[in-house]
């Protein structure tokens, strides 16, 4: 398994926030075809999902970033919950199928998409840690929730 500073990584999101912070650590390469490692950072609808089943094709290891919403009961309406819900079922689909991909159900952690948000939350450096773990792995990891 090669380590982490050999891989060429793609990932999308990376003006602000997490996308941002592993960009800033990891060697990133422009498109998606260049890369070794796929992190799915953005949200933007139901594009990661697209994002998610292109990649697949390629044979990339993919790690998506998504929420813990959809862990969560809301009695309106919630797009995001839906979005990152058919995330978390594509990701499945694909784990089981046989591709090397990983989705991340983060709870809060501090970006500034969430600034207004009082709950406690996780650093970007304890998400980009758990990241890294994932990349480290001998095995593949279907999923994994983390939340403050």
């Amino acid at each position: 398994m090669p380590s982490i500073e050999n891989y060429k990584f793609y990932i999308t999101g990376t003006r602000r926030g997490l996308g941002e912070a592993l960009k800033n650590k990891l060697n990133c390469v422009d498109t998606l075809e260049e890369c070794d490692v796929f992190i799915n950072c953005k949200h933007d609808g139901f594009k990661q999902v697209e994002l998610l089943y292109t990649a697949s094709k390629l044979g990339l290891k993919i790690i998506n970033i998504g929420s813990n919403s959809p862990d969560q009961t809301t009695y309106s309406p919630h797009t995001y919950q839906v979005e990152k819900t058919a995330l978390d079922k594509a990701n499945s689909q694909l784990f089981y199928q046989g591709i090397d991909t990983t989705i991340l159900r983060f709870g809060y952690f501090d970006s500034p998409r969430v600034a207004h948000i009082t709950e406690k939350k996780m650093s970007i450096d304890y998400c980009v840690s758990i990241v890294e773990w994932v990349l480290e792995q001998e095995h593949r990891v279907k999923d994994l929730t983390v939340c403050p």
